[in-house]
């Protein structure tokens, strides 16, 4: 178990919920305006606001020596790296509470194969699997581990395309595909992340032209639950069809509408994984981060400038008063900025009343478990 969440996702949202304050009129000792992508919102504090050392001028002063234009991609990647840390405090604290579950392990859709003689006639079209997350399911990160394909040759110039439902005239991802030597059957390791967008649908498949042989139909409704007189296929299916829809399609031509099947699966099969994903759930809760987030990035930087081995403007009372700043001060209840973070990542306020059942904790063995906030 392991709370899951796209960090990247989360991170490049949070960094943008905290920014920084232009010079003030009047002021010389500080650098040239910034970009708007950094500057604070309007009614929300900047990092000046967090303590009266984090001037520009004291960032400036205290990075690694740059031009001004490679300073404000330093602090754009320092307010990243401040939410990253965020969020793997939160997924530390996750992990301790085992909010997080594995649903599907690497499961094909299938263990069949098609018969030989069921070759598909090629005809230039588009065709594949189209996979779309079951109503419900919006706590949940698919990932495609392993394609299966059937194909009566090796196919050597052959690849597999991604889309998705909100740009079908734009690929998110090619993958030049590479077969062994066997003609049949096979299962390649593929690692496809399906979690980027819970909503729509995803499309993988491969253009016809792209192949000098056929594709192996198998006879099998994947949208549809198989009867028990087939083996153990229903038990496949009871297993990966509550978290997600495969449909075979198939496309004439670019920009023409896409086409269901129920008897085909293009030749392709595919291994399957599930996970409790909280990135759609986390990300309508931006504004409880932002306390943690502050604290965490003033950190950073008061750590950098205490640590500055620039020989410059960086005067060493305020070196010594940065990293005053940051440990608590003795004979006194004043925390240091350490404690102050620590403190802020334990009372983020993470509601999960709206995670589904699935997902959330599991009650421990002994004593009560409070469900609601975290």
């Amino acid at each position: 178990m392991s709370a899951m969440f796209n960090a990247s996702t989360l991170a490049a949202l949070l960094a943008l919920s905290i920014g920084f304050r232009t010079t003030s009129d009047g002021a010389v000792d500080e650098p040239a305006l910034l970009p708007a992508e950094l500057l604070a919102a309007d009614g929300t504090l900047a990092l000046q606001d967090v303590h009266p050392l984090l001037t520009l001028r004291n960032l400036r002063m205290g990075a690694p020596q740059m031009a001004e234009a490679e300073f404000i991609k330093y602090l754009t990647k320092a307010r990243e790296t401040a939410a990253i840390k965020v969020l793997d405090a939160l997924r530390q604290r996750k992990q301790l509470n085992g909010t997080g579950k594995r649903l599907l392990q690497s499961l094909p859709l299938t263990k069949r194969s098609g018969a030989y003689v069921d070759k598909i006639i090629r005809e230039d079209r588009f065709v594949g699997l189209a996979l779309r997350p079951r109503a419900g399911q919006t706590n949940m990160a698919i990932r495609i581990t392993d394609v299966g394909t059937q194909f009566t040759q090796v196919e050597p110039g052959f690849k597999l395309v991604l889309l998705h439902s909100s740009d079908m005239a734009t690929p998110v991802k090619e993958y030049p595909f590479l077969r062994a030597d066997r003609v049949y059957f096979e299962w390649t390791p593929l690692e496809i992340d399906l979690s980027a967008k819970l909503n729509g649908t995803w499309y993988l498949g491969y253009h016809e032209s792209d192949m000098s042989g056929q594709a192996i139909r198998l006879d099998q409704n994947l949208q549809q639950r198989p009867g028990q007189c087939c083996g153990s296929d229903y038990l496949q299916y009871d297993a990966w069809s509550p978290y997600v829809q495969v449909l075979p399609f198939s496309q004439a031509s670019p920009g023409a509408d896409i086409t269901y099947q129920t008897n085909t699966n293009w030749g392709l099969n595919l291994q399957l994984e599930a996970s409790c994903d909280l990135t759609q759930h986390l990300t309508s809760q931006i504004n409880s981060f932002a306390p943690a987030l502050r604290l965490q990035l003033a950190v950073d930087m008061l750590t950098m400038m205490a640590n500055s081995t620039r020989n410059n403007g960086l005067e060493a009372q305020t070196k010594a008063m940065a990293l005053m700043e940051l440990n608590n001060r003795p004979n006194t209840s004043q925390k240091g900025f350490h404690l102050q973070l620590a403190d802020a990542v334990q009372a983020l306020d993470v509601d999960l009343s709206g995670v589904s059942s699935t997902c959330l904790p599991c009650v421990p063995k002994s004593g009560a478990v409070k469900y609601g906030r975290v």
